[in-house]
């Protein structure tokens, strides 16, 4: 990979509250980088939460800018890139000077763009995101989930008015930047997306994100195509195909070489598989480890010509194992699985009992949440392990944390190993 970074969604509560981003302030995002550019990760990405989209009148708000601003700089400094993600339609509707909150709390709402004063209004919010954060390297323009228009005129004409204005309004900004037409959940640019299901979701994916393709060499220069790959690697999208084998393969090779044919590049951004959001609640605050799947995934994109990639984290602190794997995997896609987990391992535990960490690591990347929502034809090989979940949560008990972490943890060591084995006393659908 060219470049390998991670998204960073920090809208969520959890338990405890100090491992969920929305409470960090400057110093806990710092470790996070520390610890990011030691996996061999060269990128951070950041978005404005739901109800933070407004113009801040808050000292929470401000202080969460500030804190992102130092993020930038301290990421230049370290040789990383800075992206923002972009919304078009959404915006809060919580009170001015009363305090934002986290993504369920339902206080924002979307503006049809055919409405000129609707318009106006979500352009000065992004330009204001653009202001405040120039000296970013990217920007990407989201097309929905949050954002887009489901009144049934609306489509990716729309969408492509925000990719166009926003590009000018950087371009005036700062010259270097790109911005990346990310057709996320472009089907949410149509009246009801789901009529058809999740098949029709998908297909209307390839649709719109191939309508953009098109629109690419009328675009401003500074624009590129963010892709996110869901029929690549997503157990939703297989199992609407009936399987993965009946999956189209999107995007393929001669979508790539179109796109790079325009001068423009692809930045694949594949959500879910480093981390889980709230929707899948067995999944939700526990420790996730699937190595497999992320050097599945990163094979996929090579195949296609994908060179560029971000991975996403909720709850960074407990998803360590998947971290590292992804910077392992960007810098050499063909390190065994069981390597990595192995290499982890010794970082965090002591000599006696990595060895032990290792095996409990391979059963719960055998037995991720992950891949029990996989179909059948879309799993990974097991790793070779002899445990079962109670033996797992017996040598899980008994490994001590090294004194001196061979690697920058943003967090103790004993702390992340107390976090495992609450995880795997939580997987209940395991062996």
């Amino acid at each position: 990979m060219e470049l390998a970074g991670v998204y960073f969604h920090d809208g969520f509560e959890a338990d405890p509250p100090r491992v969920a981003p929305l409470h960090w302030s400057g110093d806990e995002w710092l470790r996070q980088l520390r610890w990011l550019q030691a996996c061999g990760i060269g990128a951070v990405e950041f978005a404005t939460m739901l109800e933070f989209n407004r113009l801040p009148s808050t000292p929470l708000e401000r202080r969460k800018i500030a804190d992102r601003l130092r993020i930038l700089d301290r990421a230049h400094r370290l040789g990383m890139k800075f992206g923002y993600l972009l919304t078009n339609t959404v915006v809060s509707t919580v009170p001015e000077g009363e305090e934002p909150g986290h993504q369920f709390g339902g206080r924002a709402k979307e503006l049809c763009p055919r409405d000129p004063v609707n318009y106006r209004r979500t352009m000065d919010l992004m330009q204001f995101w653009l202001r405040t954060f120039r000296e970013a390297d990217w920007f990407e323009q989201f097309a929905a989930d949050w954002g887009g228009c489901q009144c049934g005129r609306c489509g990716v004409p729309e969408y492509l008015r925000y990719v166009r204005d926003g590009a000018e309004a950087l371009r005036d900004l700062n010259g270097r930047a790109l911005l990346y037409a990310n057709t996320w959940c472009i089907s949410y640019w149509r009246k009801d997306p789901l009529a058809n299901g999740w098949r029709g979701v998908f297909d209307e994916e390839i649709r719109g994100s191939r309508a953009v393709i098109d629109a690419l060499p009328d675009l401003p220069p500074n624009v590129h195509l963010g892709l996110p790959c869901h029929h690549l690697y997503r157990p939703l999208a297989f199992e609407a195909y009936g399987g993965r084998a009946r999956t189209p393969r999107f995007p393929a090779p001669t979508d790539v070489q179109r796109v790079a044919t325009f001068g423009r590049h692809v930045l694949a951004w594949p959500h879910f598989v480093m981390d889980d959001d709230p929707a899948r609640e067995p999944a939700w605050g526990i420790v996730h480890c699937e190595v497999r799947y992320l050097q599945a995934v990163l094979r996929a994109l090579a195949e296609v010509g994908v060179r560029r990639v971000m991975g996403n984290l909720y709850l960074p602190w407990l998803q360590l194992p998947n971290t590292y794997a992804l910077g392992r995997f960007a810098a050499d896609v063909d390190t065994a699985p069981e390597r990595v987990l192995a290499e982890f391992s010794q970082a965090v535990a002591t000599r006696e009992d990595a060895s032990a960490l290792t095996d409990v690591l391979v059963w719960l990347e055998n037995n991720s949440y992950w891949q029990r929502q996989m179909p059948a034809d879309g799993r990974e090989p097991d790793l070779p392990s002899t445990l079962d979940r109670a033996t797992a949560a017996r040598l899980a008990a008994r490994v001590r944390a090294r004194a001196r972490p061979s690697l920058p943890l943003p967090l103790p060591a004993e702390e992340w190993l107390d976090a495992l084995r609450r995880s795997i006393g939580r997987m209940t659908w395991a062996a």
